[in-house]
């Protein structure tokens, strides 16, 4: 297996939009990123670069059937099985969107929804290295789970299926009800969270986050290209300055910068 990543943590991502050309030029013209057409034959997914090195990619949201598929980002967890994966999130009572699906003999991926309904990918690296930057500047840095229940409670179908450990973020106090989950694995710094979910409050899912120099003029900038705020950036323990901004197509994506 040629990736870095550990087993179970998150190493590929992507977002479905119903028009990839210009889903491209927004994330191009906000974070700097190059993009490339994969061609028809792979459905004109396209990669998101950074100076040479992969990041994220663009899938479409149309469907064979001539639907339209909701516009999201989807975090990938590295895998030594897909099909075993698979098979082990049924028993945990999660269902199969798409089958265990071989690309052209670099990786097999597949998207799973967990007990409570939230999608998530899994990817079984061949030959590809997946996002190659992994926590730098204006690359992915943290997953992000909303629960509607109770976070932990949501994080056993993981734990049992992935292999991920969640627990009690280190900032949370005694007594805390539904306490934020930090998720990691044997030998990885913690990579993403879980959180409960306020009423009106989109869950459960996963999103993306970024790393990002300054959260305020990327969230300005977010509108000026045609998204917008879901959530105005804001200081939160770490330390750490957090917001949320949604593409011209509603798909939501944190962002994450630090003090200097």
């Amino acid at each position: 297996m040629p990736s870095d990543f550990a087993l179970g943590t998150p190493s590929w991502f992507d977002v479905t939009s119903p028009d990839i050309p210009a889903a491209a030029e927004f994330y191009s013209a906000l974070f700097g990123w190059s993009a490339q057409d994969t061609g028809p034959e792979a459905g004109n997914y396209t990669i998101l670069s950074q100076d040479g090195a992969q990041v994220a990619g663009i899938v479409s949201a149309h469907t064979p059937a001539g639907g339209t598929k909701p516009s999201i980002w989807l975090p990938y967890f590295t895998v030594a099985d897909a099909k075993a994966t698979a098979a082990a999130a049924v028993d945990a009572g999660g269902t199969v969107f798409i089958e265990p699906t071989d690309v052209f003999g670099r990786l097999e991926f597949a998207i799973l929804t967990d007990a409570d309904g939230a999608a998530f990918g899994i990817i079984r690296p061949i030959s590809e290295p997946g996002t190659e930057r992994f926590g730098e500047l204006n690359n992915p840095i943290w997953v992000q789970y909303a629960s509607p229940k109770a976070p932990a409670e949501s994080m056993a179908f993981y734990a049992r299926v992935l292999g991920l450990h969640h627990e009690n973020a280190g900032w949370v106090t005694e007594g805390t009800v539904n306490p934020y989950q930090a998720l990691s694995v044997p030998g990885s710094r913690e990579f993403g969270g879980a959180h409960f979910a306020e009423p009106g409050d989109p869950a459960p899912m996963w999103n993306v986050t970024i790393h990002v120099a300054d959260a305020d003029a990327i969230a300005e900038r977010a509108v000026q290209l045609g998204g917008s705020v879901l959530s105005a950036p804001q200081d939160m323990p770490g330390p750490s300055r957090i917001g949320a901004i949604a593409d011209p197509f509603g798909a939501p994506l944190g962002l994450m910068a630090f003090p200097r």
